[in-house]
């Protein structure tokens, strides 16, 4: 067998500014039209794929370049062995790009910078340099050894030397093979295919996986390896490490970021990046959320604005308990990459539940930036009017008076204190509708007020 057979093939993770590049890059390298495909240009989901150069495999995980998937970035720098900055010529050193250097360095990632769009006129690729040596990274030619191509991702120009360079590293970081090792993988992606069940798209740390595998996350079973299919589809029957895959038999979805392996092991079921917590206080809009897939549902989870509770998320396409949620909860449905069936539409449209659908991540943001804002200006306004001193508590005849001297402004009874309303005021047996300050009274609240004596009260009213 040749040497080239025991090739590790690196993992390699394409990192840079939304816009600059990336998704272009990768159709040439993979001969594939992700960019043309794909709602607004945007790369959705983290994937991995695998190709060969000059007999040397290399493995790509394409991690999306929109700011709303921060942690799914973090994910794709914390797997790889080797990382390509890209940086489009015409924009420079951006908020992304510093965002993916502090990753390369905090994870001392082998690091290979592609200035992108060198055929555009005019662009001037020294003040890029420039800029990366203000953040500390020095290229070749430019006061360090840092490698860097200038490459044009729409016309293919350098691609090549880039893989040819990407090799060169790898060489260099002497990849080790670790298919004798207990096999582990990361969960990139899982959702549940409605005629398939649970499916995974798994990325080999080590060990080889073989069909009939039995898959462990932790110490639990979580299935059997009934069928694999590399990137491209094709059914194959084991995987070494570096290869990405995806998996049937699953008798559960996985998060993304998990680790699986072959065997029970208490360690791995630690090893995942965690899910947001979910805030169910305050006053909030309730949201049922859908997606296609669990690598999208984790990066709308991280970037929800504050003000919005999801009261339940999953994936795959809405269904009737979705529905039933949403009711119980006085929630609307956010679909994301899912189809509505038309008699769910019909069921939604019969309870009034509302169910919007997006495929542009930052759409589905901006809607529900608009929703908290609108919420926010159908609350009713309010300003303080007085100020006041609890002096002493009565109980008559079952009814809590508070006895209130006011140190500043008017407390009308149209005012509330707190979320109380006010049913009374008095000055002795004399119903009163205004006091003023340093004047002393007696107030009734509905409900009534948890407070103790010497605590101090303000009353708001309405503003209109």
């Amino acid at each position: 067998m040749s040497k080239t057979n025991h090739i590790t093939a690196p993992i390699v993770t394409i990192l840079g500014h939304v816009d600059h590049g990336k998704t272009s890059l990768l159709d040439h390298i993979r001969n594939s039209h992700i960019a043309t495909g794909e709602a607004g240009g945007i790369t959705q989901h983290i994937a991995a794929y695998q190709i060969t150069h000059k007999n040397y495999p290399l493995t790509f995980v394409d991690t999306p370049g929109h700011a709303a998937f921060h942690a799914m970035r973090h994910r794709g720098g914390s797997i790889a062995d080797i990382a390509i900055l890209i940086i489009a010529a015409d924009d420079g050193v951006m908020p992304q790009t510093k965002e993916s250097l502090s990753y390369i360095k905090e994870l001392k990632l082998p690091l290979i910078v592609a200035v992108n769009k060198v055929d555009l006129p005019g662009v001037d690729i020294n003040k890029t340099k420039t800029q990366l040596a203000e953040e500390g990274i020095y290229v070749e030619g430019f006061g360090g050894n840092t490698p860097v191509v200038e490459i044009s991702a729409k016309t293919g120009k350098n691609i090549d030397s880039l893989l040819e360079t990407l090799i060169l590293l790898a060489q260099l970081e002497e990849i080790k093979d670790t298919r004798g090792a207990p096999p582990k993988a990361i969960v990139l992606e899982a959702n549940i295919d409605p005629n398939r069940g649970p499916i995974a798209t798994l990325l080999v740390k080590q060990g080889v996986f073989k069909k009939q595998d039995l898959m462990y996350l932790g110490q639990k079973n979580i299935g059997k390896i009934r069928a694999m299919f590399n990137f491209k589809g094709a059914p194959i029957d084991k995987v070494i490490p570096s290869t990405p895959f995806e998996v049937m038999g699953l008798n559960t979805v996985p998060q993304v970021g998990q680790v699986l392996t072959t065997t029970p092991n208490s360690k791995t079921s630690q090893e995942v990046i965690s899910a947001p917590s979910i805030s169910k206080e305050g006053d909030l809009i309730n949201i049922v959320i859908k997606t296609d897939v669990a690598g999208t549902l984790e990066a709308i989870l991280g970037s929800l604005p504050e003000g919005i509770n999801p009261v339940a998320t999953g994936t795959g396409t809405v269904n009737e308990t979705d529905i039933e949620t949403a009711i119980l909860n006085k929630a609307e449905i956010i679909s994301f990459n899912t189809k509505i069936d038309s008699s769910i539409a019909r069921l939604a449209e019969n309870e009034k539940i509302n169910i919007n659908s997006f495929n542009i991540i930052y759409k589905l943001l901006e809607y529900l930036e608009k929703e908290i804002t609108k919420k926010e200006d159908q609350k009713p306004k309010t300003e303080q009017t007085a100020i006041l001193k609890l002096v002493k508590i009565f109980n008559i005849e079952g009814t809590k008076i508070l006895g209130c001297k006011v140190l500043e402004g008017t407390i009308n009874k149209k005012d509330t204190i707190g979320k109380s309303k006010i049913v009374s005021l008095k000055q002795g047996q004399t119903d009163i509708n205004q006091a003023e300050t340093g004047q002393e009274l007696g107030i009734v609240t509905t409900p009534d007020l948890d407070v103790q004596v010497g605590d101090t009260l303000q009353s708001f009213q309405k503003i209109l």
